[in-house]
């Protein structure tokens, strides 16, 4: 599997577990977040441990933006292709992972209004 295919599939499953902790489990969206980022910290390698844990800032959102699971999915796709279109940009500037998350929210909310 290509690197690109194993950061959007990382991303799209970090988003659902985040969410799904979060929202269904009742934990809240920062226990959610954080369950999701030691866990992959531990267990994936570096590169895709830190695409895991951008997208769990995706899945900290509420139900009220994201409101059903294809929305969540499609948010953490984004994630993953803005994540691989970004990478070689403002390496080791901070709120570039925070920035990504948000912006593939942002996109997936607007999108899915429209239709």
């Amino acid at each position: 599997m290509n690197k690109n295919t194993q950061i959007i599939l990382t991303t799209t499953i970090a988003t659902i577990v985040t969410y799904y902790l979060s929202i269904n489990l009742g934990l809240g969206a920062v226990v959610a977040s954080g369950i999701v980022g030691l866990s992959v910290a531990l267990f994936l390698p570096t590169d895709l441990s830190i695409v895991a844990y951008t997208a769990a800032f995706a899945g900290m959102s509420s139900a009220q933006v994201l409101a059903s699971y294809p929305m969540v999915a499609f948010a953490g796709l984004l994630v993953g292709i803005i994540f691989i279109i970004t990478q070689p940009l403002y390496q080791g500037f901070g709120g570039k992972l925070g920035t990504i998350a948000a912006c593939a929210v942002f996109i997936t909310a607007r999108l899915f209004r429209l239709f």
